[in-house]
């Protein structure tokens, strides 16, 4: 595989390829599934437990069946319906469906997330069931059983076809998958007379007109059990630390008071940033009303041309940073490593949010705010918190000092870490 890029279009296109299959699931559900309940909804709820289903999918159609053909999910332009224990529900407003391996069944989900989990490490040559395919690492799951595991996806290289999940706590495979040329459209259609007629799903907590309330037990409901992930985090390096003199004390505060009067190198673009190999490194933010979006352009400026190498849609601010000759891009929740072409490398969890994260001369410095939840003494007007150094090669944490305030002046001068809160202090690493 030349570069994630070409994977990812191969992804793509696998979502839109029709697909027949034994969907084998395997393992517990998945938290980030769960499908989010809000009063008033008539949602339609289907829960696939573990074990073998029929599956047919195209780019916008999906049914469901159990091995015997029983349907259990009809999903198209104009029909949706879940069936559970023979009773059919119109699932055309709101749909909801939890399984061990939601992107088995609906790869478009897959594709809204690909940029925030995809890849989180190299990308495997596997094979699967007989078929070569590309194993790719993802980021850990941050819900229920799921956190701090690992997930991956095995990706069919000859037609981008997820032949295989797993989402750290359950997963699924296809199983005798075949690629038909087209589905014939008789396939995706609900049999009344066999099945009967769907009734609308009851709303969720909500009187009906007649001053009555639905039996909301027929609404069914999952409470994974937890359980705890072990950490595997060694214990973070301690720093020396040595008193400032009165000049540095005095040449600090200076420099963390003066206001940076150099104008933009490139003007015309929302984020500018030096290129390690010469150049500069360029972001532009647009908004798209119709998506409700932000929408990113990355490119690399290099004399008067520049190369756009990335158009991405976005719910979260953007970021780029450089790291000691590294280059990353930032979200609210994914820091993407790329390399000099900007190219994406691998992904990793962001470990703060815009506007704590930043860069102190070879690592990425970040203050957050002390845990409510995790001290009886705090309030609302406490404005404490650690400091803490992480490594851009691993995002190991590497160093952490409390602070008595998020108003922190952090710089690199000299292979020492001069950090102050009002207060001076001057670290060194671990030799």
């Amino acid at each position: 595989m030349d570069s994630w890029k070409t994977l990812q279009a191969l992804i793509a296109r696998g979502a839109a390829t029709p697909v027949t299959a034994t969907l084998r699931l395997h393992g517990d559900f998945d938290g980030s599934q769960l499908g989010w309940m809000i009063g008033g909804e008539r949602m339609a709820s289907l829960i696939l437990a573990p074990g073998d289903y029929r599956l047919v999918r195209d780019h916008r159609r999906r049914l469901i069946t159990e091995t015997d053909g029983t349907p259990r999910l009809l999903d198209t332009d104009d029909t949706v319906v879940v069936m559970t224990d023979g009773d059919p529900v119109d699932g055309s407003e709101h749909l909801s469906v939890t399984t061990p391996a939601t992107w088995l069944l609906s790869p478009r989900r897959l594709l809204r997330v690909l940029d925030q989990v995809f890849p989180a490490g190299p990308v495997e040559d596997v094979t699967v069931r007989g078929r070569r395919a590309y194993r790719v690492p993802g980021l850990p799951g941050r819900h229920l059983d799921s956190s701090g595991r690992p997930r991956w996806i095995d990706v069919d290289a000859d037609t981008g076809v997820i032949l295989a999940v797993d989402s750290g706590d359950g997963g699924g495979e296809l199983v005798g998958v075949h690629f038909p040329d087209v589905l014939d459209s008789s396939v995706f259609s609900w049999d009344t007379d066999r099945y009967g007629v769907p009734r609308l799903p009851s709303p969720w907590g909500i009187p009906l007109d007649d001053g009555t309330t639905e039996d909301l037990d027929a609404a069914p409901e999952f409470t994974p059990e937890r359980t705890p992930v072990p950490a595997d985090e060694g214990p973070v390096p301690r720093w020396s630390e040595r008193r400032p003199t009165e000049e540095e004390d005095r040449t600090f505060r200076e420099l963390c008071d003066v206001v940076s009067r150099v104008g933009v190198p490139l003007p015309g673009y929302d984020v500018v940033r030096e290129h390690p190999d010469g150049g500069y490194i360029v972001l532009n933010e647009w908004a798209d009303d119709d998506a409700r979006m932000l929408v990113y352009h990355l490119g690399r400026a290099i004399g008067d041309e520049v190369h756009w190498v990335e158009e991405t849609y976005s719910l979260e601010a953007w970021e780029v940073f450089v790291v000691d000759g590294r280059i990353f891009t930032s979200d609210q929740t994914t820091l993407t490593l790329r390399d000099a072409h900007l190219d994406v490398v691998r992904r990793y969890r962001v470990p703060a949010g815009h506007p704590w994260l930043e860069v102190v001369g070879p690592w990425f410095g970040a203050f957050h705010f002390r845990l409510s939840s995790a001290d009886p003494d705090w309030s609302e007007d406490d404005d404490s918190g650690m400091y803490q150094l992480f490594d851009p090669d691993t995002l190991d944490m590497v160093m952490e000092v409390p602070v008595e305030k998020s108003d922190v002046c952090a710089r690199w001068i000299d292979g020492e870490l001069w950090l102050s809160d009002g207060e001076l202090r001057i670290m060194t690493p671990p030799q």
